[in-house]
């Protein structure tokens, strides 16, 4: 595939185990597709340089409902106060945009978005020690390890459908820690000793849609809203991807995707 899609090697290529094990600074299970520019992202300070961007303003709140008004919309929490009015008005709240449009009366008219599920999940920190340090780029596979960058190694993910709450347990941290170990091929002693349940991690849910592809754009029933949720498990890639879409849509610039991806990526 990668030969026939002719992508330039210092962005992707082949590798067989033995240079996977030399880039990964471990030895792992096998080879694989190493790409050099692939990048490790702590959430919590992409989202505080998000938030301090020029132009940026937070309202605290928590949307109930959307209204229009005139040719705008209101946004209005549960006690019936208005949050925020604006032309455009983009949801982009993951499983919550389900509930805002019921409320809303206007989730009828998207049977893809109604069939929209949260999925449970776990991630688990692995002592960088327990791994020689760690590996030195993100390695994955059925699961993945990712470098230290201070507080441990996570190890993801787990899936648990139908789950009433996400939470960190003891099973998760089993699950992981196997995924863990299917990606390495050396023997870690300190690894092996890690007690599942013991081990710190986090817990959180994805939206997810039929098809696991997100559901992007502007509302044909109601002009002006707009909504980008259902990232599934990828929700930074497609979030980068989806505001490019939506920017462009807004501006009158060429879109970003091909008509048929378009399409596959329609909220209806």
């Amino acid at each position: 595939t990668l030969d026939t899609l002719a992508f330039p090697r210092d962005w992707v290529r082949q590798v067989d185990r033995d240079e996977a094990s030399a880039l990964a600074g471990l030895p792992v299970a096998r080879g694989g597709v190493f790409f050099a520019q692939g990048m490790l992202i702590q959430p919590n300070r992409l989202i505080d340089a998000l938030l301090a961007t020029p132009g940026v303003d937070m309202q605290p709140g928590r949307a109930a409902r959307v209204e229009p008004l005139g040719q705008a919309w209101r946004v209005i929490d549960a006690q019936g106060n208005e949050l925020a009015q604006a032309h455009t008005v983009i949801l982009a709240n993951a499983f919550g945009a389900q509930a805002v449009l019921q409320e809303s009366g206007l989730l009828d008219p998207l049977p893809r978005v109604a069939q929209m599920h949260a999925l449970a999940g776990e991630v688990t920190l692995v002592p960088a020690g327990a791994l020689g340090g760690g590996p030195r780029c993100i390695v994955g596979g059925e699961g993945y390890l990712l470098p230290d960058v201070g507080a441990g190694c996570v190890v993801g993910s787990t899936y648990e459908h139908g789950a009433a709450q996400a939470a960190v347990t003891e099973a998760g941290q089993r699950t992981t820690l196997a995924k863990a170990a299917g990606l390495l091929s050396g023997h870690f002693p300190d690894f092996d000793a890690l007690v599942a349940g013991s081990l710190a991690g986090w817990a959180g849910w994805r939206a997810v849609l039929p098809g696991r592809l997100p559901a992007v754009g502007e509302l044909p029933h109601a002009p002006g809203l707009w909504m980008a949720i259902g990232y599934a498990s990828r929700g930074l890639s497609w979030s980068a991807l989806m505001g490019d879409v939506i920017g462009a849509r807004l501006a009158g610039e060429p879109e970003v995707l091909e008509t048929d991806l378009a399409q596959l990526i329609s909220p209806r």
